[in-house]
C-alpha cells in the first residue's frame, strides 16, 4: 500500500511539473520602454549604440513632448538616443494611421514599337581600391566588380503579337 500511495503522489507531481514547467520557461511579455527606462540605462553607463538598438527593437511608450525632451537632456541623455526615441514614436504613429488609398489608373495603350533601354556605361568606385562597372544595352545588363563579372542578364524581345 505504501508503494501505491508513493506512486500516485509521484505521478501527480510529475503531471504538475509537466504542466507548470513550460509556463516557467517562457519569459514574461516585455513591457514597453519608457523615458524612465532610458534614463536608467544612461545612468548605468550603457553605451549609446546599445540604447539606440534596444529602442529600435522594443515596443516603446515614450513621452516626447518638448518639456519631456528637455528633461531627458538635463539627465544627460545623448542626442542620438533622443533622436531614436522621437523616431520610434513617429514610426508608431505611422503604423496606427490608416493605410493610404491606392488608385490604379490604366495607362495609355502600348506604343507600336517596344520600349528600349538606353545604352549606358557607368564606372563607380566602391572604396579606394575597388571599382565597378555597369553596362546597359537594349537587351542586356552586365555588372562587374574589380573587372570580375558579378552578374549578367540578357533577354530576347518578343515582337510577335
Amino acid at each position: 500500500m505504501c508503494w501505491t500511495g508513493f506512486r500516485r503522489i509521484a505521478l501527480v507531481l510529475t503531471i504538475l511539473v509537466l504542466l507548470i514547467a513550460p509556463g516557467l520557461a517562457q519569459s514574461p511579455a516585455e513591457r514597453p520602454l519608457t523615458n524612465a527606462d532610458v534614463v536608467k540605462m544612461v545612468e548605468a553607463g550603457i553605451p549609446e549604440s546599445v540604447i539606440v538598438r534596444k529602442i529600435e527593437v522594443s515596443g516603446t511608450s515614450f513621452v516626447t513632448t518638448p518639456d519631456a525632451l528637455i528633461g531627458l537632456k538635463r539627465q544627460h541623455v545623448s542626442d542620438g538616443v533622443l533622436g531614436a526615441m522621437v523616431d520610434s514614436e513617429a514610426g508608431a504613429r505611422m503604423l496606427q494611421s490608416a493605410p493610404p488609398t491606392v488608385i490604379y489608373v490604366a495607362g495609355p495603350a502600348s506604343p507600336a514599337h517596344p520600349h528600349r533601354l538606353p545604352n549606358v556605361d557607368a564606372s563607380f568606385r566602391i572604396d579606394s581600391k575597388t571599382s565597378g562597372k555597369v553596362e546597359v544595352r537594349a537587351d542586356q545588363i552586365k555588372v562587374e566588380k574589380a573587372g570580375v563579372p558579378l552578374f549578367s542578364v540578357k533577354w530576347k524581345v518578343n515582337t510577335a503579337k
